[in-house]
């Protein structure tokens, strides 16, 4: 929740400087304390370790901050949003938008005036749209490409590998209609659901989308696709266009679907993860008994983290792209978020954050001495995200 009282706001950053004061002075005492002892005391240890100081392995990772441009500051508090953006990091706060290289530097600054700003964003272009609002601007890394507003409130956007845009709203008519736009700000497609629209995915060229809706089925929620090509379009008589495929619904809520390697699409919901092939059809499905934490995929690994609220502990679920096999690893600790990045799960803890395999085999971790509430995973480095600042540190 965005801090909107300034004197608290100012207050809070002087009571942290102040803390961060103290404890490097602290540091710094010490560190002299001990390297007096270590001079004095030389000639008594100094031969016994002679020569084993160069067999000790250097440690993969550090929990070192970086420094330069680092700490980013958040004005407004928590209410931010951090997204990649090729090497890049794409940073939405409730003023600006805001374009970072890997080193912190700004590579370009928007100012918006955005009542509920959110980004989304594609290889190299971010969509700033106003969730509940009206307005929507795509952005290269430098200058902005083009703005639009809706006649209804947006409630998602979506953007594609060439920059292709899916916005979603909410009519007097529908529940949901889309519209996407080519890289130009062209409207390509349109389609009106009477169902509520909940996640656009595009396909792999960028040529079609699968359109996921929720409904209810017996007084349950259920989920389900519909997918429909640019490039290609029939239409029914009363010029609705008609869709590849509908998939079957499942007794779920999606929460997103997202392309599964080359030839799949995984749908993560409150309930059940399933998987599915390009013609729609389900592939397999994984059923919860605990409690979902949060999720990720790339184009190889699906992964999932479950609370266990007797242990005080977590589960880690894998499910392999390829060959569907489904991997079940219980943690002996507790587990804020996860990101799955190359083969690699990456899971944040209060203390830290930790690497493992797809079956969870560890592999390296590093301790914090902040408690953060998210991170980001990108290239060598994690960026972690703090009440109202990011910071950044390598980890291999």
């Amino acid at each position: 929740m965005a801090v909107t009282d300034i004197s608290m706001l100012r207050e809070r950053r002087n009571k942290k400087k102040r803390d961060k004061f103290i404890k490097k002075l602290i540091i710094v005492a010490i560190a002299a304390a001990v390297i007096l002892i270590i001079v004095f005391t030389k000639d008594m240890w100094y031969p016994k370790l002679d020569g084993i100081l160069t067999k000790i392995p250097a440690p993969n990772n550090t929990a070192e901050l970086a420094e330069g441009n680092f700490p980013l500051s958040i004005e407004g508090g928590a209410d931010y949003q951090i997204k990649a953006l090729d090497d890049n990091i794409a940073l939405v706060d409730d003023s600006h938008l805001f374009i970072y290289n890997s080193n912190g530097k700004i590579a370009n600054s928007v100012q918006h005036t955005l009542a509920n700003p959110l980004i989304t964003t594609g290889n190299k272009k971010t969509l700033l749209y106003d969730l509940g609002g009206k307005s929507f601007a795509l952005y290269s890394k430098y200058k902005n490409i083009y703005e639009k507003t809706t006649d209804d409130p947006i409630l998602l956007a979506r953007l594609g590998s060439n920059d292709t845009a899916a916005v979603v709203i909410k009519s007097d008519k529908y529940p949901s209609e889309l519209m996407v736009y080519d890289a130009t700000g062209k409207n390509i497609f349109n389609y009106r659901s009477v169902s509520r629209i909940i996640d656009v995915t595009f396909n792999s060229d960028n040529s079609g989308c699968y359109i996921t809706t929720i409904g209810a089925d017996g007084g349950l929620i259920v989920s389900k696709m519909i997918y429909y090509r640019f490039d290609h379009i029939d239409y029914d008589t009363s010029g609705s266009p008609l869709p590849v495929w509908e998939s079957e619904p499942l007794e779920t809520l999606a929460l997103s679907v997202r392309l599964f390697g080359e030839n799949n699409i995984i749908m993560f919901g409150d309930r059940i993860c399933a998987y599915f092939d390009l013609n729609g059809n389900v592939l397999k499905t994984y059923e919860y008994e605990r409690d979902l934490v949060d999720y990720s995929s790339n184009s190889s690994i699906g992964a999932l983290v479950f609370r266990n609220d007797e242990r005080r502990t977590a589960e880690l679920v894998t499910i392999n792209c390829e060959t569907g096999a489904i991997n079940e690893k219980s943690l002996d600790h507790d587990v804020l978020n996860i990101q799955v990045s190359g083969d690699t799960v990456y899971i944040q803890t209060k203390n830290g954050i930790e690497s493992c395999t797809e079956t969870g085999t560890p592999i390296s971790s590093v301790q914090l001495d902040t408690e953060y509430e998210d991170f980001l995973r990108l290239d060598s480095y994690i960026y972690l995200l703090g009440y109202d600042e990011v910071n950044r540190i390598t980890f291999n």
